[in-house]
């Protein structure tokens, strides 16, 4: 099969790789943000193109790692005759434009926490004066923007935010949205959505956002997940299953993904859409799939739904080195640093070549090709088990094993749900979950 990957943030090197040991001719396209780009990939079986467009006739299968630069374009691919295995303009919109996701969820009779919508920071501002509330803030119309997604401790502490913002000039694109905040326990699902609908089981995660043990530090996108395929999803079906048919109509095809917040007496209540892969998430789901790790892509498109997964815990670990979260070094700073002790079987590539490095064999020092780093973002390892403290187990004896200076991760993925699932499973919740 001829698979096109369609890259914009320089995530998509372990699919690539996965599908190219399948026996796929693979071509992956990585929109040029930095010079690292460049270097990851480097010696794996994965051939690196420049133009996409060229090669949309080529490919048997197309599939998007995210839902903004390209999606229009696709979109006039797809209705060619292209096929395409990411969100339509419509669908991806649901994320982009969160206020038009939270519009959706209602329409389709599903409360969300209340919210409002402001055309800058400065009307935010005077919002959080006039109402002193906890608030969630959000951007809208601008993927970029996520950056600034800030979940306040008090009003005063969202006004000196927003003020700080202002005098930095970090004005948003779009329009900005302020959200009422939700006590409660963060819990996410996710499902595949094919030509007849939704496909596979659903998939449930708990996310952990902050770069420090203890979720201290800055928000860094995702520094590890704990995940599970479960047939039954009370969440599933309260906050996805009544989508199904809307997302059919608007061409969607993918994943999609609902991040929500159970309140301390057990509502369940939608956050934001996610219509994309999620990423580490989606390196994650490699490990959780069994058989071809895109073939299952094209029959979905075709109708079909022949995704076949694992049911055990899985958790994903992030692997960084400085200066993530920020990635303002140089190449030379980042790139080249040997990775020992890697095991492929768990570990999934991100910002990683292959080349002669410096290695033992014996006692001696000789040079031998193995994975060196292409930038910050490095890696995720994945282990799995029946339980979470199993699968926590698995992941981080690998990490262990694994060694590169000042390498970054968090040591306590999932520790928290110990004290969680209870709470979620008298209420219904996560119950494919046991700690």
């Amino acid at each position: 099969m001829n698979v096109l990957v369609i890259d914009t943030d320089c995530v998509g090197l372990s699919f690539c790789w996965h599908c190219s040991k399948a026996g796929h001719k693979v071509k992956w396209f990585i929109k040029e943000k930095t010079s690292n780009n460049k270097e990851t990939g480097k010696g794996f079986p994965v051939e690196k193109i420049e133009n996409w467009v060229s090669h949309v006739k080529w490919a048997d299968l197309i599939f998007v790692t995210a839902n903004d630069d390209y999606i229009k374009r696709l979109e006039f691919f797809r209705n060619k005759g292209a096929m395409v295995f990411g969100p339509s303009v419509e669908s991806a919109d649901l994320e982009i434009n969160r206020a038009k996701g939270m519009d959706f969820l209602k329409k389709h009779k599903i409360d969300v926490p209340e919210y409002e919508t402001f055309k800058n920071l400065k009307d935010a501002e005077k919002h959080v004066r006039s109402k002193p509330e906890r608030y969630v803030f959000k951007t809208m119309g601008d993927n970029e923007d996520k950056a600034l997604s800030y979940c306040s401790k008090s009003a005063a502490d969202m006004i000196a935010r927003l003020e700080r913002w202002q005098d930095l000039g970090l004005n948003p694109k779009g329009e900005v949205m302020l959200q009422t905040f939700i006590e409660g326990i963060e819990l996410g699902v996710s499902r595949w959505m094919g030509a007849t609908g939704f496909i596979g089981m659903y998939n449930e995660s708990f996310e952990h956002k902050k770069l420090m043990p203890g979720n201290c530090g800055p928000n860094t996108g995702e520094m590890g997940t704990v995940m599970a395929y479960t047939k039954k999803s009370k969440i599933g079906d309260e906050v996805l299953k009544p989508l199904e048919g809307a997302l059919m109509e608007m061409g969607h095809f993918g994943d999609t993904a609902v991040n929500c917040m159970v309140d301390l007496k057990g509502k369940a209540w939608p956050l934001e859409f996610t219509m994309r892969p999620g990423w580490p998430e989606m390196n994650i789901m490699l490990s959780e799939h069994r058989g071809d790790p895109c073939k299952w892509m094209l029959d979905a498109l075709r109708g079909k739904d022949t995704l076949q997964v694992s049911e055990k815990i899985h958790v994903g670990v992030v692997i960084a080195q400085p200066d993530f979260p920020y990635s303002q070094l140089t190449k030379a700073e980042t790139a080249d640093i040997p990775i020992y002790g890697v095991d492929e079987k768990k570990t999934h590539p991100q910002s990683v070549k292959i080349a002669p490095m410096p290695a033992m064999e014996g006692d001696k020092v000789v040079e031998k090709e193995m994975w060196a780093t292409a930038g910050d973002y490095v890696a995720v390892v994945v282990g799995s088990a029946k339980s979470v403290s199993g699968a926590r187990g698995d992941a981080y004896k690998a990490v262990e094993d694994m060694f590169i200076p000042n390498m970054i991760y968090r040591d306590d993925i999932g520790e928290k749900l110990k004290e969680n699932l209870p709470k979620l499973h008298s209420f219904g919740y996560a119950t494919a979950f046991n700690y």
